[in-house]
């Protein structure tokens, strides 16, 4: 496992075995939506220096507190959308039910359909394996390249 950030609010790690980024949020809060954009916008220069089309995405969201302020939700929504845009398969693992539905409702305003949420971190990293198992057996549409779309099939956000 390769550490590709981390600092006080976030972790990213590239699982090489799993063919996984490990984005893994601690429970310190942001004390602004300012701070939130920073450092997803420094995670965001990590993940766009990976071919992401060919890799799942875990994000752990079991550690920090819940924050369902309309105020910070608007503002750091742009940043949030653009973490899960562009892997082949997204998970997100969660705590609680009522997490499950918070971050379920804010992929809906955000259109990120292509993302599952889940309890387990088993399942989710079981989806994820299945998931880019499915995408790389699939024939290029091109022989000898991979697809030039980089962005997931479209599913609905569910809880698993």
């Amino acid at each position: 496992m390769a550490v590709l950030l981390q600092n006080e609010h976030l972790t990213v790690t590239y699982e090489q075995e799993l063919s996984t980024v490990r984005s893994t949020r601690s429970e310190v809060p942001y004390p602004s939506p300012d701070e939130f954009i920073r450092v997803h916008t420094e995670a965001l220069q990590v993940y766009e220096s990976l071919e992401r089309g060919r890799l799942g995405h875990l994000i752990d969201l079991r550690r920090p507190p819940m924050n369902n302020d309309p105020t910070f939700e608007a503002a750091t929504m742009r940043t949030r959308s653009m973490l899960v845009q562009e892997f082949a398969a997204v998970a997100i693992v969660v705590r609680t039910a009522v997490g499950a539905l918070q971050v379920n409702r804010l992929l809906r305003e955000e259109n990120n359909d292509n993302v599952l949420v889940f309890h387990d971190e088993d399942v989710a990293v079981g989806y994820l394996h299945e998931e880019l198992g499915k995408r790389l057996s699939r024939p290029s549409p091109v022989p000898g390249l991979g697809s030039r779309s980089s962005r997931p099939s479209i599913r609905h956000a569910r809880l698993r």
